[in-house]
């Protein structure tokens, strides 16, 4: 039967609910490194993430960078869904939906302002309510918004670029305590500089961009300290002893190379094993790490390839993916995943050392006979009870790396006035280890809900395991009245060293 011929054609726009189809599985660190593609594959060297807060509140989110901008063909080309653009060979980009999917999963609108190299400051507008409904924005207002404190990338003054702005955060914590929006604020910028830390490794170790990241807080109109962003390799390419196991296959004729990590204990401590450990959806981040022109794709999952489990979980295996391997390798629109086909799989197994020397198969013996040894090797874990709140996230995480938490509900580090000298007070009924407040203009000076760290740590240490029952017996009661004694005697010391005390009280 002959093709019927075509006798026109149309284009048909995308309806408004696309937005709600798109960028669904995105979550805060990925639509932001979603967005730090589109900054790098403009030529940006730096690039800047500001959340800003008002009250307390995180109210909107900006990503600046100091590429080389857009004119008003190009922006409008980004705000459209319908259309993408043409690619370079070491561009991130891939759908052409990042800007719009990212931004739209997380903020109810979407302002995006930019200034070419030599040209005039352009914005535009869309909202997630109406995608397709683009308002161009006033030019002199945009150009005064891009040369003003809040859009500008501190210590920069590139007069080209451009500022991405959220509007009407809908992840944003909207708790009434600011100790809790506080403490929520800083765990999601410590996860966002973890996830951008692993996504671009590679390229942040060849020093093609630096990220940053701040709070702004337009009440006073002043930005915090600047926290970089720094690689971690999920490899330990950099560890002592962890030796790559390179594999050669090829797939309808077109190579790949796997490289293979069995995790050393050593690694298995190192900052970027841990983090990738906990960005991944598999034990102990097992399985496939795989790239796309240096950019991180998936943090582990074993994609069907084989079944994962116990035997596994030091077992780690890059895959880089270059365009010929596209048509066996779909990469989901958040750039958080891939789904190989069969044919990949199958040719991923058969995968074979340099000569021949070595096959998948036999890493994956080696992979078993490494977790049975350190099965064997395993001592008993070291435990305390979880702090849920008064420590920083990073400093939560600093701890749950190095111990297991116990079963027992966590414990909260708080601050109140206690009657008489004592610092410190154990509530096993409110599950709270309570600071005196009478102590803390000179033991901290801050009113951050986490402040004062190291005395929080040592005081949990000290303390932890009487939260392990339900109540104090009379060793656990005297045991606490001595290190009651011993604290207050130095703390009374601590006082008159600084000048704070002139003589010590003792009850």
């Amino acid at each position: 039967m002959d093709l019927i011929a075509a006798v026109s054609h149309r284009i048909v726009p995308p309806d408004p609910s696309i937005a709600d189809a798109v960028g669904t599985r995105h979550e805060l660190a990925t639509a932001l490194a979603d967005l730090v593609d589109n900054a790098i594959d403009a030529g940006a060297r730096r690039v800047h993430i500001r959340f800003l807060t008002r009250g307390g509140a995180l109210t909107d989110l900006l990503v600046m960078d100091d590429g080389r901008g857009m004119d008003e063909a190009a922006i409008d080309d980004a705000m459209t869904f319908a259309r993408t653009r043409a690619y370079g060979d070491n561009d991130l980009g891939h759908y052409g939906l990042g800007l719009k999917a990212a931004s739209l999963s997380q903020a109810d609108a979407l302002d995006v302002c930019s200034r070419a190299v030599g040209g005039v400051p352009v914005g535009r507008r869309i909202t997630k309510d109406s995608p397709s409904y683009v308002e161009t924005l006033d030019p002199h207002q945009v150009g005064d918004a891009l040369a003003g404190p809040v859009f500008r990338i501190p210590g920069a003054d590139a007069p080209h670029g451009t500022v991405v702005h959220w509007r009407g955060l809908r992840t944003a914590l909207v708790s009434p305590d600011p100790d809790e929006r506080t403490e929520w604020l800083g765990g999601r910028i410590e996860e966002v500089r973890d996830h951008l830390g692993l996504v671009f490794h590679r390229i942040l170790a060849r020093s093609r961009v630096e990220i940053g990241i701040d709070e702004f807080d337009a009440d006073i109109g002043e930005a915090g300290a600047v926290r970089r962003v720094r690689g971690l390799d999920p490899l330990a390419g950099a560890v002592a002893g962890v030796r790559p196991i390179a594999l050669d296959g090829a797939v309808d004729g077109r190579p790949f190379r796997l490289t293979a990590v069995i995790l050393t204990e050593s690694a298995l401590r190192d900052p970027a094993v841990l983090a990738s450990a906990r960005s991944s959806t598999t034990a102990g981040g097992q399985g496939l790490y795989v790239y796309r022109r240096d950019r991180l794709l998936q943090i582990g999952g074993w994609n069907s390839v084989i079944r994962g489990g116990r035997n596994y979980e030091r077992l780690r295996i890059c895959l880089d993916v270059d365009d010929p391997l596209l048509d066996f390798v779909q990469i989901n629109p958040e750039k958080s995943g891939v789904i190989l086909n069969a044919t990949m799989r199958r040719a991923m197994r058969e995968a074979v050392s340099d000569g021949g020397g070595r096959s998948f198969e036999d890493v994956l013996g080696l992979a078993r006979s490494a977790a049975a040894a350190a099965r064997r090797r395993a001592k008993r874990p070291i435990v305390l009870v979880e702090p849920r709140r008064g420590l920083s996230r990073q400093m939560y995480d600093a701890i749950g790396d190095a111990v297991e938490f116990s079963d027992t509900d966590p414990v909260y580090i708080r601050w109140k006035r206690l009657p008489g000298t004592s610092l410190v007070d154990v509530d096993l009924e409110g599950r709270t280890l309570w600071l005196n407040d009478l102590y803390r203009p000179a033991l901290s000076g801050s009113s951050r809900p986490d402040d004062a760290p190291l005395l929080k740590t040592l005081l949990l240490l000290l303390h932890s395991r009487f939260f392990e029952g339900s109540y104090l017996g009379d060793r656990e009661r005297r045991e606490l009245g001595a290190w009651d004694s011993i604290i207050r005697a130095a703390l009374d010391e601590e006082l008159e060293h600084r000048g704070l005390r002139k003589g010590r009280t003792r009850e």
